[in-house]
């Protein structure tokens, strides 16, 4: 009964994020959609932001999850464009509220493990890298960082198209990582 509480409570707010921005979203308005009192609300969370990282680590660890079995990096960045585009109100209305901080980062170290597994297939394969060993910190946070930008870019338009993007991304790494 507990976790279906905690779950009605978090895919409510993820109902509102598509009505309405978070900041308009108060915990009396949650409370008052998910039927239940502020006490239930505070037994689960300590606030809205709570809820948020709850979520969104539910769905990151899930990706995770997901990327970690990838052998190559195409269906890695695939999951990726499609995680963003699957998920694009719940991003939008983070990046456009006072939290964007939060979902930035949340995307950036998730994007970070993902690299790091495949930069371990390519070094168990024997790629032939880009750079030397001192310098995977480095790198690791540049493409980190500059797929986290595109992504981010891309979930403002839904319009952007996928295949385009994911070829983009594949070819901008493969230029980085490898020789």
């Amino acid at each position: 009964m507990s976790d279906m509480t905690k779950d009605k409570i978090a895919d409510t707010l993820e109902k509102l994020l598509e009505r309405q921005s978070l900041d308009k979203i108060t915990i009396k308005l949650l409370v008052t959609e998910c039927e239940i009192s502020r006490q239930s609300f505070y037994y689960y969370y300590k606030d809205i932001l709570d809820v948020l990282e709850w979520i969104a680590h539910r769905k990151l660890e899930k990706l995770l999850d997901q990327s970690r079995n990838v052998t190559d990096y195409k269906s890695g960045i695939h999951m990726f464009i499609d995680f963003v585009f699957e998920n694009h109100y719940f991003i939008t209305r983070l990046l456009d509220s006072k939290h964007r901080e939060f979902i930035e980062q949340l995307l950036v170290s998730s994007l970070r493990s993902f690299l790091e597994n495949i930069l371990r297939i390519l070094l168990q394969r024997k790629e032939p890298l880009s750079f030397n060993y001192f310098d995977i910190d480095a790198i690791l946070d540049f493409c980190t960082y500059g797929l986290a930008g595109l992504l981010l870019e891309a979930s403002k338009n839904k319009n952007t198209d996928k295949e385009v993007l994911a070829r983009q991304m594949q070819d901008l790494l493969l230029k980085v990582l490898t020789k």
